[in-house]
């Protein structure tokens, strides 16, 4: 786990990238760590008990080595780590309730169905493998999008009531990793680490009884998963969603003359960088010419700049217009909001890598990578079919489109364009 975060760190920096995201894997090692330390105090501390030099001169320490001490022990360990790992929903419950249009703007107009749309555009959607079936699907989300915002909302804000009964406990976890299966399923973000998580934590609570935790444990539970932010990493996912969405990849250009999208999954442990958007960009030093969202249509996750304030002075107002896709964006987009310089060595040392990997004797496809974003392969059939070897060329494109479904299809219509030079393989 601790290796996991530091080739994460490795990555981002080789890759210019301001940060790369921590949200799908920092729970579940910080929360493995928390209990792995504890266990490892707990058992260290009973053996010393056992010990008469420790204890000799030490009242009330024999209790220290009895299993009825471990047993409590134990359980408040593991409800404190339950409330770390809850601290995650709970901070992005209140994430969401401060947003600058106020407590009940992203339940009432968050438009949350469009991050549907985006994920067929990111071609991440497992639903895209139908056009009609997702655009249906889309339609029949949009209409239920208040109360599901609603109860969404209800669980990670009361998330800590969960502990005063084990079953409440339960329950809430298995509707979190429902919520998680759903969310991928829909659009294609996998917390998959967060689902592991959470099955770990039912199956280890349907192994305790009902009255099995301490009031102490229980207290625990509560008051870590409600400040346990202020030593844990939480993940605090609350912003405003759009239908009008800034997105960014790349594009290969065959030996035939064909240029084809590159599917995200093809940089690995990089293709969280083409998935959040953060490669290289300057936006949040300057004023940009696109649509300031990130590439799932994400308002307000970053300060990014609008383009005036006679436009859109709050990620409030910058919602309202994205979500009808009135947002104005420039044509044509000069200089590049983006590192020029950023793209080639990147590419270029992902095409090597592929190149490499194609030609060892154990080659194991980029699929296999456990992304937080799947590139769906039905979605990149052209590029799916290529071999490095079939390709002569890159370039770097950073789209502002604006999707919606008409007569049940998925509509992206580009409203601008920044298309950065050819980068030449070298063979």
């Amino acid at each position: 786990m601790v290796y996991f975060a530091f080739h994460k760190n490795v990555t981002r920096a080789v890759s210019g990238a301001a940060e790369l995201g921590r949200n799908d894997y920092a729970p579940l090692i910080e929360v493995g760590l928390f209990l792995a330390c504890g266990l490892l105090g707990l058992g260290l501390l009973q053996s010393l008990s056992r010990l008469k030099p420790f204890t000799s001169n030490l009242p009330n320490l024999d209790e220290l080595g009895t299993r009825n001490f471990a047993a409590q022990a134990v359980g408040i360990l593991l409800l404190a780590g339950i409330g770390a790992h809850f601290g995650n929903y709970f901070m992005s419950g209140m994430a969401k309730v401060t947003l600058d249009g106020g407590p009940l703007s992203w339940i009432l107009e968050n438009p949350t169905s469009s991050i549907m749309l985006a994920g067929y555009g990111l071609g991440a959607a497992p639903l895209g493998f139908s056009e009609s079936l997702l655009a249906h699907a889309y339609e029949a989300v949009r209409a239920v999008q208040i109360p599901m915002n609603v109860v969404i909302l209800a669980a990670q804000l009361l998330c800590f009531l969960a502990f005063l009964r084990r079953r409440w406990l339960i329950g809430l976890t298995a509707f979190f990793d429902i919520m998680h299966i759903g969310i991928f399923l829909l659009s294609g973000a996998l917390f998959l680490h967060w689902i592991i998580l959470n099955s770990l934590i039912v199956a280890a609570l349907t192994r305790t009884k009902e009255n099995s935790f301490s009031k102490i444990a229980i207290v625990t539970g509560i008051v870590v998963t409600i400040f346990g932010d202020a030593v844990f990493y939480n993940a605090r996912l609350g912003w405003y969603d759009s239908r009008q969405i800034r997105q960014a990849h790349f594009e290969a250009l065959t030996k035939q003359g064909d240029w084809v999208r590159v599917a995200p999954s093809f940089f690995r442990d990089a293709s969280y960088l083409l998935y959040a958007r953060h490669f290289g960009y300057q936006e949040y030093r300057r004023e940009s010419g696109h649509v300031p969202t990130s590439a799932w249509g994400q308002i307000g996750i970053r300060k990014v700049q609008p383009k005036s304030s006679d436009v859109a002075s709050s990620n409030y107002e910058v919602m309202k217009l994205t979500r009808e896709c009135a947002y104005p964006v420039e044509l044509p987009i000069t200089p590049p909001d983006y590192d020029a310089a950023r793209p080639a060595p990147f590419i270029l040392g992902q095409h090597n890598r592929a190149a490499n990997l194609a030609n060892s004797a154990v080659a194991v496809g980029y699929n296999f990578y456990p992304h937080h974003h799947y590139s769906m392969p039905f979605l990149h059939r052209a590029f799916e079919a290529l071999e490095p070897r079939d390709i002569v060329a890159y370039r770097y494109l950073v789209d502002t489109v604006c999707l919606d479904v008409a007569d049940g299809k998925v509509v992206r219509r580009v409203m601008t364009q920044t298309l950065g030079p050819r980068i030449d393989v070298r063979q």
